[in-house]
């Protein structure tokens, strides 16, 4: 049943998001809701214990131009096939939040800063779980912000694909993928 669910919500996305681009968005926004739609289908997707490998998220990486093994935190894999699949292809530098991070300041590898409270579906989030680093993780919005807060679409969250609702307040930074 949940799978099902999984299924019909990214369907919805697809469909809501769609609709927007028919009435006068950009290709950027409907490649944006193909990202999202991905993303949604992939909630649930684990890695094998708690290796950061498992034979999706190896091609993820392999996708993204890097060697297999070594396996490594695959937030930024996850974000990137995301993409991928939907048509835009981004830096490989998104293994890396920290890096990521400053390539969506300065905009460039297709990345560009947005204030958090903008963020719409498509739009990345940044977050700073480590210490001494400026992002550690990154994950995909899902909605509007409403009372503060989005939801959002991430890899390797406690080893698996997952859906979750964040507070903007605890995001580092938000970023908006330039589609060209």
């Amino acid at each position: 049943m949940r799978v099902g669910l999984t299924a019909i919500t990214a369907l919805l996305a697809v469909l809501v998001l769609s609709a927007t681009t028919v009435h006068g968005a950009s290709s950027g926004d409907a490649a944006r809701s193909r990202a999202v739609a991905w993303g949604i289908e992939q909630a649930g997707t684990r890695e094998r214990g708690t290796t950061n490998c498992s034979t999706r998220i190896d091609r993820w990486a392999r996708d993204m131009g890097l060697r297999v093994p070594p396996c490594r935190p695959w937030c930024g894999a996850f974000v990137h096939q995301a993409f991928l699949r939907a048509g835009v292809r981004l830096s490989a530098r998104l293994i890396d939040p920290h890096r990521s991070y400053g390539d969506a300041v300065a905009g460039r590898r297709g990345l560009r800063r947005i204030p958090r409270s903008q963020v719409r579906p498509g739009d990345l989030l940044f977050f700073a779980f480590r210490p001494r680093l400026k992002a550690s993780h990154l994950s995909i919005v899902t909605s509007h912000p409403r009372n503060g807060q989005v939801s959002t679409v991430e890899g390797n969250v406690s080893h698996v694909v997952r859906r979750a609702r964040r507070g903007l307040r605890f995001a580092v930074l938000a970023a908006r993928v330039d589609v060209r």
